[in-house]
């Protein structure tokens, strides 16, 4: 993959992240004309841009997006380096990646382009990640909850916002069990966890579940793995994640207190 496709792609994840506000605050006009300018600045197809975007919908809801495609490896890469970032942060990244300026910024630029490196990008091993399939997947893991009391009877917790490694919490009167949900577009693919999940189900061990939703968008398919640490084998993937902090020299701090 080209210098300029590598850096197409965190602009495009920009695009479909922040959507309309997006579009907005890089100042070039509707959509069109907005992948029409990224193109002439990135010597790129527009219509490559947008189909760049089109793969990173599906995680976001604005659009559908090319929900049905298993996201590739160089996408998820770019998903999980600024996934920590906010809009203000990300924007400036974009705006330097389309003002040139990281040319000027080896270090950074070297950094962006290794995050999308080639390696493993024609691989078999592609996820798909929680997005509106991950959303749908809860929702039907609630309902089917709520019908069949499974995988045990008591009161059900959503802990989705809490960053605590599991979605759902059941709480009985015996025992407390934790849930991770994770949904299939399709009756194949591979499930990604989180170091967090993935500690947390190891600390739980028989008290934690995956519930997997498969072929979601037509007729879904829910299933329960009790202690996955134990009966699953995963490969542990370590990756770069882009964080942004400022830097004050001696001199420009003497300029104050002179």
């Amino acid at each position: 993959m080209e210098n300029d496709h590598k850096l197409g792609l965190y602009v495009s994840y920009y695009l479909a992240r922040f959507d309309s506000e997006g579009y907005q605050k890089l100042g070039f006009g509707n959509q069109i004309e907005t992948h029409t300018k990224i193109g002439d600045l990135l010597s790129v197809n527009p219509h490559t841009v947008k189909n760049w975007r089109d793969e990173f919908d599906p995680m976001f809801g604005h659009r559908a997006g090319w929900y049905q495609r298993p996201m590739s490896p160089s996408r998820v890469k770019v998903l999980q380096a600024l996934e920590n970032l906010d809009e203000p942060q990300i924007r400036a990244i974009v705006k330097d990646i389309l003002s040139g300026k990281l040319k000027n910024e080896p270090e950074e630029n070297e950094l962006l382009l290794s995050i999308v490196s080639d390696d493993n990008e024609h691989s078999n091993k592609k996820f798909i990640l929680r997005a509106p399939t991950g959303r749908a997947a809860e929702e039907f893991f609630i309902n089917h909850f709520k019908l069949t009391k499974s995988p045990i009877s008591g009161e059900l917790i959503d802990c989705r916002d809490l960053g605590c490694g599991y979605d759902f919490r059941i709480e009985s009167a015996t025992r407390n069990i934790y849930i991770e949900v994770k949904g299939m577009a399709d009756f194949s693919g591979g499930i990604l966890f989180t170091d967090k999940e993935w500690t947390v189900a190891k600390e739980k061990a028989d008290d934690y579940f995956i519930c997997i939703v498969k072929n979601i968008p037509d007729d879904p398919k829910i299933s329960f793995i009790q202690n996955p640490s134990i009966k699953l084998e995963p490969k542990r993937n370590i990756y770069t994640t882009i964080q942004i902090n400022w830097s004050i020299t001696d001199k420009e701090l003497n300029k104050v207190n002179a």
